[in-house]
């Protein structure tokens, strides 16, 4: 600082000093001793500091958020000590597990479908050259775009002018995906109908009424004899949810008429009652997107005599959207992906579907040790095989949280190369990744178990593994 303020007092004087000089020579003006000291001392002290003022308040300033910093700095420090005190004196939370049975999942990316676009992540596949986005130079930049979907959208109808390129792909991915399942919604719909005829008089009633049971060339009641046969017992299901996870960003822009025509869809091709199906939107913040997961996984398994189908679904191929970008960075890549899974918890069952898999999700887990000896995990081949079988939805390059999960792991010998990364195959297109990953652990092939793990829950440990023929009878037993 004292070089600074010295350097420019000297170059103000040395100003000053030619500048009043050629014009008292000029002017034939003679100085006394005051002018001297006034114009050649004081005038520089005062200029130079009326210069640099700003740059002492801004020293100032930036001195006393320093001292804020530390002293909050020391604050932080006491209470983690004083929160480390606390764990360690605390009695630990008892761990607690639930499952939930998936009954078809489907994914869709660049890399293909399902089991591709793992076997595509492991080669480390790259973003493709986009002649169709362009950055702020109007070159082509790199993207992960599907490109059956532009056929899709340019086969499919006219869409309305109120919604964006983005928010159409969205659509287009969202109804895939329904498509994905319709063996299965099917199934769902027709246990809906007759669930609602053992137990519920007044949906009977409306089943009766619905547009889809009446033929105008027979008597109703021999068209329901027919449709629906009277069985011993039907398993109660009361009702179809359709949870869609969206990226956040879209909160205040995605179109609420999408919801009506979903439903529409829904009650057109499966004949299902609009008083038997929920839906919900999802919009996930990328900071909190495993949490919300979580929750919304919880939450399922808690609801009895209901099945649940769960989108994810974001894309960015959208030159608008990319240009908003480009100022933040100028190599951003966007990128478009879906998955979906149809799931119910460990006690609902539909009639004629049988569940491919079970999801299980072990909370407040102290020890990676524990979890597998408690889920008899702890010997498992896998452990002892090349291939990778688990899904880290932290990013590799944060190298705390690398380290930080090898620590964990490979105490119970599951090595770094057992490790799949795929947060760099959505570019910056995040805010639902780590839901995407999560599911796309029903994918892998069926020697090897799944599973999945996340610094942002730390003590939360999750494994898939395949029905198993014994856990109907089980089912039915309860």
């Amino acid at each position: 600082m004292i070089k600074i303020i010295i350097g420019v007092f000297i170059t103000l004087a040395t100003i000053i000093f030619i500048s009043i000089t050629f014009y008292w020579r000029d002017t034939f003006y003679n100085p006394t001793e005051k002018d001297i000291i006034q114009y050649f001392l004081g005038l520089p002290v005062v200029l130079t500091f009326s210069i640099l003022s700003p740059y002492f308040i801004y020293k100032i300033m930036q001195k006393h958020k320093k001292s804020q910093l530390e002293n909050q700095d020391e604050v932080a420090n006491r209470q983690a000590i004083q929160v480390t005190e606390k764990k360690e004196n605390r009695v630990p939370k008892n761990s607690q597990a639930f499952k939930l049975n998936i009954y078809s999942s489907t994914a869709w990316h660049n890399f293909g479908e399902n089991e591709e676009i793992i076997e595509k992540s492991k080669q480390f596949k790259s973003p493709e050259l986009d002649t169709h986005l362009c950055n702020t130079y109007g070159l082509p930049i790199l993207s992960f775009r599907i490109q059956k979907l532009d056929e899709l959208l340019a086969t499919g109808d006219e869409e309305d002018i109120r919604f964006t390129i983005r928010e159409k792909r969205i659509k287009q991915l969202i109804t895939h995906q329904i498509e994905q399942h319709s063996e299965v919604l099917f199934q769902v719909a027709n246990h809906l109908k007759q669930s609602a005829m053992h137990y519920d008089s007044e949906l009977a009633y409306q089943y009766r009424m619905h547009p889809a049971w009446l033929d105008l060339n027979q008597n109703n009641n021999e068209t329901i004899e027919e449709e629906l046969p009277i069985v011993d017992f039907v398993p109660r299901l009361n009702q179809l949810n359709l949870y869609i996870l969206l990226p956040e960003h879209l909160i205040h822009q995605w179109n609420e008429s999408t919801r009506e025509k979903i439903l529409d869809q829904f009650v057109e091709n499966y004949s299902i009652l609009p008083l038997q199906i929920s839906i919900e939107y999802y919009f996930i913040n990328q900071e909190q997107a495993y949490t919300t997961w979580l929750n919304l996984l919880e939450e399922i398994s808690k609801k009895s005599y209901e099945f649940n189908l769960i989108i994810s679904a974001d894309s960015e191929i959208d030159q608008e959207w990319v240009d908003e970008k480009n100022w933040q960075s100028e190599a951003y890549i966007a990128a478009e992906f879906t998955s979906s899974w149809c799931i119910a918890n460990n006690s609902t069952e539909v009639i004629d579907l049988t569940p491919q898999q079970t999801v299980n999700i072990n909370i407040d887990e102290p020890h990676a040790t524990q979890f597998l000896q408690k889920n008899k995990l702890n010997q498992l081949a896998q452990f002892e095989q090349e291939d990778p079988f688990l899904f880290i939805l932290d990013d590799i390059t944060d190298i705390k949280k690398s380290k930080k999960v090898q620590q964990i792991f490979t105490e119970i010998k599951i090595e770094p190369h057992h490790f799949l990364y795929l947060k760099q195959n959505f570019g910056h297109t995040q805010q639902v990744a780590k839901i995407f990953t999560f599911m796309l652990g029903a994918h892998l092939p069926n020697d090897l178990m799944a599973m999945v793990y996340s610094t942002d829950q730390d003590s939360v440990y999750v494994y898939f593994e395949q029905y198993l023929a014994e856990n109907i009878n089980k089912n039915l037993l309860n």
